[in-house]
């Protein structure tokens, strides 16, 4: 339920996700998602923001001994498959709640909380990879930014081209 959730926050966002959409997506029974989520639609979410939060987190940490330009390979490639796999109909799970969080406040602050640890993540592979550590935290938040945009121009397009043009000009940011 949770992995349909997230599915579904990607595509639709949190106000077009409904318990009845993530029940049909996980082939769950009925009563489950009532069971496991009994605080309602923001418990699921935010159990769903958890799960995107971890699986970049660990994707970003695969890797070791990668130059820079790796890195940004590597993160592009992780969010570009997602695009191809849904044809550009899907985007970013955490991006979809930060947009939300006027209406769910306690989820928009768990949105920041995985994009910060994105950025720190990012920042401290670049690092690693030999990019100096001032230019690493601007790069990790010029790269994460980069990504979130280029996942809404694909989607609004339903284009690849935008997202691999962006990845191209980072990759020979990280390298100069």
């Amino acid at each position: 339920m949770v992995y349909a959730a997230a599915a579904l926050l990607s595509e639709r966002g949190l106000a077009g996700t409904s318990f009845s959409e993530v029940i049909e997506r996980s082939g769950a029974p009925r009563g489950s998602i009532y069971h496991h989520f009994p605080d309602g639609k923001d418990a699921l979410a935010a159990e769903a923001i958890a799960l995107v939060g971890e699986r970049v987190l660990t994707a970003l940490r695969e890797g070791e001994g990668a130059t820079p330009a790796q890195v940004v390979q590597r993160f592009f490639e992780a969010w570009r498959k997602v695009l191809v796999k849904t044809d550009c109909q899907a985007g970013c799970a955490i991006a979809a709640v930060a947009n939300e969080r006027l209406a769910h406040p306690e989820l928009g602050a768990r949105a920041a909380k995985v994009f910060i640890s994105w950025e720190r993540e990012l920042e401290a592979r670049l690092a690693t990879a030999g990019l100096p550590k001032a230019k690493a935290a601007s790069a990790a938040s010029l790269i994460l930014a980069s990504v979130e945009g280029a996942l809404i121009l694909c989607r609004a397009r339903r284009d690849i081209a935008p997202f691999d043009a962006i990845r191209d000009a980072l990759v020979s940011f990280v390298d100069a």
